[in-house]
């Protein structure tokens, strides 16, 4: 099949299929009062379902198998299509059966993040299972490939996989931030594939954008649905995987640091509220409204704007990425030390001056719910 053609198919697809499942997921977490109630330090006012991630997680898995059959079996011929399933398993199995064990394992988080949004999970136990799951990629081959030696690229893997996968988890904080910022990363993603003849990675980097926008639709402020954890540890390790798996022509070391420029916004946020919370004499797993989002409505933005500032740096620093990933070696170390003082500096900044105009606006008190759409809420199974 046309690779072209089979993007557009995909992308239409996840994003049909995110836009038909999401009402759905809503109307029955109503039903059920799967609900995150307004009240304390949280921005909304009505009453907000939460499991917007099962129907973005299903939208995106079933788009994905429908797209990797038509990716190996499919034959087009005078205008006719017909579906060869003997082709599936055949040449090039290993990168089928890669995406099988990666979608497992993404399943896997997105069902303990689930857990959590219903029962809750401790802390430990969440490190755990995300470690052994980390794991699990790396020994089957998912990997940094740089000079440093084996052992060390799959140490910087794992915690690279665990990092992007709790950054996420934690950007989700405000409506449509989560969702824009893995839409906008996952296009970015595709367009470094394609530049690099990746066509796997290039598939599974524009389902996760279609499902990310069909979600965005009911996601974006004001929310009519959050995510929840089930949806911000699927994405986090689905952004994660893409990281790793992105190879460029250019074999240099800052080429390695394309999609830390593509995630630039969640590596951002994730460095300001750890630094923060420790200047604070606070554990980073406190929860606060210490993220960048929180800090722009202190300053006077909408939550819209505050949003869309966000998604514009990422949408900026995607662009950065892929002009990095194509760039000489001497062009590269330059944009990759600009990005390195640029973040060092927005750190200092958010974590300093605008720490205070926050403190100052908040009466000294950055500790609030981490998010709203992973608290302990109203529930009745009943």
């Amino acid at each position: 099949m046309n690779p072209a053609w089979l993007y557009l198919a995909t992308f239409v697809g996840a994003i049909g299929l995110s836009l038909m499942l999401v009402p759905a997921v809503r109307e029955y977490a109503r039903n059920r009062e799967i609900i995150d109630a307004p009240g304390g330090h949280k921005s909304h006012r009505t009453p907000v379902p939460y499991l917007g991630g099962v129907a973005m997680v299903a939208a995106f898995s079933v788009a994905m198998v429908i797209g990797v059959v038509l990716r190996r079996s499919a034959q087009f011929d005078d205008g006719q299509i017909s579906i060869t399933f003997g082709n599936l398993f055949t040449q090039g199995d290993g990168l089928v059966r890669e995406l099988a064990v990666v979608l497992g394992l993404a399943l896997v988080f997105a069902a303990m993040g689930l857990i959590d949004d219903l029962r809750g999970l401790s802390p430990v136990l969440r490190f755990v299972v995300g470690l052994r799951l980390a794991t699990v990629l790396v020994s089957y081959g998912v990997a940094l490939e740089s000079p440093l030696p084996d052992w060390l690229d799959m140490i910087i893997s794992v915690v690279w996989i665990l990092g992007m996968t709790n950054a996420f988890n934690l950007l989700d904080n405000i409506d449509g931030l989560a969702a824009g910022t893995a839409a906008i990363a996952a296009g970015a993603f595709f367009v470094i594939a394609i530049l690099n003849d990746q066509q796997y990675s290039a598939l599974l980097a524009i389902g996760l954008a279609g499902a990310m926008l069909g979600f965005l639709r009911s996601n974006f402020a004001p929310a009519t649905i959050y995510m929840g954890d089930a949806g911000s540890l699927f994405i986090g390790f689905m952004m994660a995987y893409l990281g790793l798996k992105m190879r460029t022509n250019i074999a240099e070391i800052p080429q390695l640091f394309a999609p830390v420029l593509v995630l630039g916004v969640a590596v951002l946020d994730t460095t300001v509220v750890v630094v923060s919370r420790l200047r604070r004499g606070l554990s980073p797993f406190t929860g606060g409204q210490d993220h960048l989002s929180h800090r722009f409505l202190r300053l006077g933005l909408s939550v819209r704007r505050s949003v869309t500032v966000l998604l514009v740096a990422t949408f900026a620093l995607g662009v950065l990425a892929v002009g990095l990933s194509d760039a000489p070696a001497e062009v590269g170390y330059w944009v990759l030390a600009a990005a390195v003082v640029s973040g060092a500096m927005a750190t200092i900044v958010l974590t300093t001056k605008v720490a205070r105009v926050n403190e100052a606006t908040d009466s000294g008190e950055l500790v609030a719910e981490e998010k709203p759409n992973v608290t302990p809420i109203r529930r009745n199974f009943g």
